[in-house]
């Protein structure tokens, strides 16, 4: 599946605003945007790179733990681009689970 980031031609519907958290990793290597005991599945912005478990377009390595911030939006994972049989689909259904909402950052830095 690779690291959950924007594919090119697609947009993420809503209003932008700041996003933090903390790095979470689950046993599967999905990722998420832990905040305030809420779990959201996080996508990146294009350019990220799969690695432990991801590394940013600048070459920061991220680590499960790390504290993230950034701008995008928060959506429910069944209004992701694709439809039932699309790409989106297949991640949400392996990596959301009973995680309704995922966090689509357009930027994003470790540390704030």
């Amino acid at each position: 599946m690779g690291l959950p980031q924007q594919l090119p031609g697609e947009t993420y519907g809503g209003a932008r605003a700041d996003l933090a958290g903390t790095l979470g990793v689950a046993e599967n290597g999905c990722v998420y945007l832990e905040t305030e005991g809420v779990e959201r599945l996080l996508i990146f912005p294009p350019g990220s790179a799969l690695s432990e478990p991801a590394r940013l377009s600048d070459g920061t390595e991220l680590h499960e733990g790390d504290a993230l911030g950034g701008r995008g939006v928060v959506v429910p994972t069944e209004t992701l681009p694709g439809g039932r049989d699309g790409y989106w689909a297949s991640v949400s259904g392996y990596c959301a689970g009973d995680v309704p909402e995922a966090a689509v950052f357009d930027e994003i830095s470790a540390g704030r």
